[in-house]
């Protein structure tokens, strides 16, 4: 079970999508994250790709980041998301788009202060997804990779303007902090 751990919404459950090979990121995992952000939540403008449930965008909005852009292509995710958002309490500061992750990222204006990225571990599309990140990144930001611990990330990371912080495995899967080269 899902849920929100600190903030405004804290303790409220969140609803899982039905989609086969759906992977919800880890309580450790997710803790760990926010643990690095800290208080630097506060009013940062966010963005949840592939979002699935909205799991990490709501978190942010529970701990008081002040805006959050969710985007996710499966219908099921966005019906989820916004069941999610309403439940926890959220009906304003965030926008849901229904797109492919690449096409919205190559085609928004918005800047974004903290990104999480989850994609399927099988999608192939990181490398161009990595490298079109740091021009829709705010100078400063965090940007949250989740992925198979087994994916060498440093290989599609070369030349895209993004810098690796730290990794940190979690059993199977990783997640990966990097920030825009200054």
């Amino acid at each position: 079970m899902l849920r929100i751990s600190t903030g405004i919404a804290k303790n409220k459950s969140l609803e899982t999508p039905e989609i086969v090979g759906f992977r919800a990121v880890q309580e450790i995992a997710k803790m760990a994250v926010f643990s690095i952000i800290g208080n630097d939540i506060a009013d940062k403008t966010c963005l949840d790709l592939f979002s699935g449930s909205g799991n990490m965008g709501i978190e942010a909005l529970s701990r008081g980041a002040g805006f959050c852009t969710f985007v996710d292509e499966n219908p099921l995710a966005i019906t989820t998301i916004e069941k999610n958002l309403f439940k926890c309490g959220f009906f304003e500061n965030f926008d849901i788009y229904r797109k492919n992750v690449l096409k919205f990222v190559n085609s928004t204006d918005k800047r974004y202060d903290v990104i999480f990225l989850d994609p399927f571990y099988q999608d192939k599309t990181n490398k161009h997804l990595i490298k079109s990140l740091p021009r829709i990144c705010n100078d400063n930001a965090y940007i949250f990779f989740f992925h198979a611990s087994d994916y060498d990330l440093s290989l599609d990371a070369v030349d895209s303007g993004l810098k690796i912080v730290s990794q940190r495995r979690f059993g199977k899967s990783s997640v990966s902090q990097l920030t825009k080269k200054v």
